[in-house]
């Protein structure tokens, strides 16, 4: 698996930020690993707003060129795809890590984009790696307050 460097810069960055998977991070760690599942699972039922809904006010998403900053922003540039509906895009959290004050953590993980049963012969499948940060809010939630991510190479 090739991981570009986007999401070693990313993962570099909560690293230096004091995040650490010990000390405070059990109660914390099961919170932000369950924010990213049910993250994954409104995006399932619920397409770009199921998406947009976990993000923070001033949430960030990274990709090629451009950071793409707020919730109206993000909906614009994650619509087409998630309102595709012959493929699905799921994922699933394979690390997570949590800073020493417990408000800052990180989630690594592995993301498929495949055609739902039905679609058109010939659909891509892609796979790929993430990461995303989470800060716990005041009312104790946890939202995405950067996500990035990159396809695996083709073979």
């Amino acid at each position: 698996m090739k991981i570009e460097w986007r999401v070693v810069a990313v993962a570099a960055f909560a690293a230096a930020a004091g995040c650490t998977g010990k000390g405070n991070g059990a109660g914390a760690a099961e919170a932000i690993r369950n924010a990213d599942i049910a993250f994954a699972k409104a995006t399932a039922e619920r397409g770009v707003e199921g998406w947009v809904s976990w993000f923070a006010d001033s949430g960030v998403m990274v990709i090629p060129g451009r950071n793409v900053v707020g919730r109206p922003a993000i909906r614009e540039l994650m619509a087409p795809e998630l309102g595709d509906t012959t493929v699905a895009l799921t994922w699933r959290p394979v690390s997570v890590e949590v800073s020493p004050g417990g408000n800052l953590g990180y989630t690594i993980g592995r993301w498929d984009r495949a055609p739902r049963p039905g679609a058109a012969p010939g659909a891509t499948v892609r796979h790929g790696s993430y990461v995303t940060i989470w800060r716990k809010q005041g009312d104790g939630t946890w939202k995405v307050v950067l996500d990035i991510g990159n396809a695996d190479p083709a073979k």
